[in-house]
């Protein structure tokens, strides 16, 4: 380990070993620069020229987004620029999450795909959105917006499959299994006007007159 001696250094020296302990990143791959992988150490790039960019790439498991979201297999790739107002974040996440099937209420691994166009104001006071702020401390957090994006983009209404055939609303039996007694009973007589109509429409009238 290389040793110094600080009392034999200048002032402007002893600043710049301080400023580079404090802001550079704690990792130079890019994957996680925190224990928390959406928390991400900016701070080096605050002192940097506009148009400085670096890389962050996620690559994790899992990671607890919020305390109501949990997510699996969470890749992407972010580019994140200085600009003269602050950090241009460009990019894209995918995600896996647990979610359950409206139809056949079967657990299943809903897959996320969420994209970064976003402008993070420094400092802080010249920020209108709380989001969009990168604190004084260079710790850009990035788990409040990554939950926001991912909530859009979960579906109203999640499907284990498009073609998911769901339960048999007599006996509960899960259709996409194969067939229960229920699924051929015959329809209620008194649908089968309706049913006629739907199956064989009556062409339309030409000696009609339109209005």
């Amino acid at each position: 380990m290389l040793r110094t001696n600080l009392h034999l250094l200048t002032l402007s020296t002893k600043r710049a070993i301080i400023r580079s302990l404090v802001w550079e990143p704690l990792f130079w791959t890019g994957k996680g620069l925190t224990s928390r992988p959406l928390c991400l150490n900016v701070g080096f790039m605050l002192h940097q020229t506009v148009g400085y960019n670096r890389t962050f790439e996620f690559d994790h498991p899992s990671v607890q987004v919020s305390d109501d979201l949990d997510v699996s297999d969470l890749q992407g790739e972010l580019k994140l620029t200085r600009t003269a107002q602050g950090l241009y974040v460009a990019g894209a996440m995918r995600a896996q999450a647990d979610a359950e099937c409206v139809r056949c209420l079967a657990s299943f691994e809903q897959r996320l795909a969420i994209t970064f166009d976003d402008l993070f104001v420094y400092p802080t006071s010249q920020a209108t959105e709380p989001l969009l702020a990168i604190p004084e401390t260079g710790l850009l957090d990035l788990s409040p917006l990554t939950r926001e994006y991912m909530l859009l983009d979960f579906p109203l209404q999640p499907l284990c499959r498009p073609d998911c055939r769901g339960l048999c609303p007599e006996c509960g039996a899960d259709w996409n299994e194969g067939e229960c007694e229920h699924r051929s009973v015959a329809p209620d007589p008194r649908l089968a006007g309706l049913r006629a109509l739907i199956d064989d429409p009556a062409p339309p009238d030409p000696t009609r007159s339109r209005a």
